[in-house]
């Protein structure tokens, strides 16, 4: 089975046992072989010896709580001693209803990089995430931007800062995977 982490198990003990309901074992496991995963779910966009780049469509915060456990037994076998997360918040109702759960989600980040929310067609609300996210240590930026196997965080249309070492990982629904595959 293509992935990493214990959902994605679960996920396809669960596919395997709706599965034989149609299918064979044998059909099932040739299918299982031959699945290369979903774009986007743990998808790795780049990968050097010091650095790997991760885009996850993870945008809420059960989600990226089950990723990012997968994230941290990754980065212990790859021999990586830093983990950076990039957010960008998908809708200003998700993330207020689920809040706590964000703040919670991300334990164990090296650093914890929040982009602007990507509103999907919702009014502005305000959220003070340098308050509520306090415990991390937080960079608040309004864009990345990859190049080669760089991600350069950028504020105020000024580069802050380069990421190219440790495992990157990018959350979001929005636009956040463009920017990390380098394509915006």
């Amino acid at each position: 089975m293509w992935g990493f982490g214990k959902h994605i198990a679960l996920d396809a003990s669960l596919a395997i046992l709706a599965a034989q309901e149609s299918m064979d074992i044998e059909e099932i496991r040739e299918k299982l072989l031959n699945f290369k995963g979903i774009k986007k779910r743990f998808d790795i966009v780049s990968t050097q010896k010091d650095s790997v780049i991760i885009d996850d469509y993870g945008h809420h915060p059960t989600e990226i709580k089950a990723t990012f456990e997968s994230v941290k037994e990754y980065a212990r076998l790859k021999g990586f001693d830093k983990i950076t997360a990039i957010w960008q918040p998908h809708k200003y109702s998700r993330t207020i209803d689920n809040l706590e759960e964000f703040i919670k989600c991300f334990d164990g980040a090296d650093e914890l990089i929040i982009l602007p929310v990507w509103a999907a067609s919702e009014k502005h609300r305000d959220i003070d995430f340098e308050k509520e996210f306090k415990g991390y240590n937080l960079t608040m930026a309004d864009n990345i931007r990859r190049a080669h196997n760089n991600i350069t965080v950028i504020k105020d249309k000024k580069d802050m800062q380069t990421l190219d070492r440790g495992l990157i990982i990018g959350f979001g629904a929005g636009d956040i995977t463009y920017q990390i595959r380098g394509t915006n």
